[in-house]
């Protein structure tokens, strides 16, 4: 899809999607089940969608940057006081962790669709390891910023923080499956905010 505004059918139809990609997965869910409930023919649908693999790399591809946009709108209202003095890393960490990222499940749920679906599926995974490269690239202006403020990584160099960027990555994709899995969502809060301040205050 093109970076044009959705027209009114398009939101409609990933609107549908996100919910039936949400509740019964990739593989469970039909592009003639998305027909059906949004009321459109398969003409239309495959016209402004040209594969299942499209949909629903839109589908995430917007939760992604929903989400980006949620937390933007948090650090800039609500989260406004986090993250100026390095003292209180570890404390915002985990008021961080309440504001951004308790409620993300239906969003984790369908990166963890994605995920496995990507492995068998080559058209899908390029997609998303598209997607992978922009977020790599905002998370690493945003600890750019974060090092330039609050004087954490101040010895790492950018080519050693796009690095730590790729640990966080990994850090949050295991996060997700924890909560997924049904962990205790105040222990994956203190595991993820314990991480998160070791990896911040790391030195050379």
């Amino acid at each position: 899809m093109s970076s044009k505004p959705l027209t009114k059918i398009q939101k409609k139809i990933l609107q549908i999607a996100k919910k039936k990609f949400s509740k019964n997965g990739y593989q469970k869910t039909s592009m003639n089940d998305i027909v059906s409930t949004a009321g459109v023919s398969k003409g239309v649908l495959f016209y402004h969608f040209h594969s299942k693999e499209e949909l629903f790399f839109q589908v995430l591809s917007q939760g992604i940057d929903a989400e980006f946009q949620r937390i933007f709108r948090l650090l800039e209202n609500e989260g406004k006081k986090l993250f100026k003095k390095k003292e209180n890393l570890f404390d915002d960490l985990k008021k961080y962790y309440d504001l951004a990222i308790a409620g993300t499940k239906d969003f984790e749920r369908l990166w963890l669709e994605g995920r496995i679906e990507s492995e068998n599926n080559v058209k899908l995974r390029q997609m998303m390891e598209k997607k992978d490269k922009e977020i790599t690239q905002i998370l690493f202006e945003g600890l750019k910023i974060s090092r330039e403020k609050i004087g954490i990584l101040q010895k790492y160099d950018d080519k050693e923080l796009m690095e730590i960027v790729k640990g966080i990555i990994v850090v949050m994709r295991g996060l997700f499956i924890e909560k997924l899995s049904g962990k205790d969502q105040q222990e994956s809060k203190n595991t993820w905010a314990r991480i998160m301040f070791i990896i911040y205050t790391s030195k050379k």
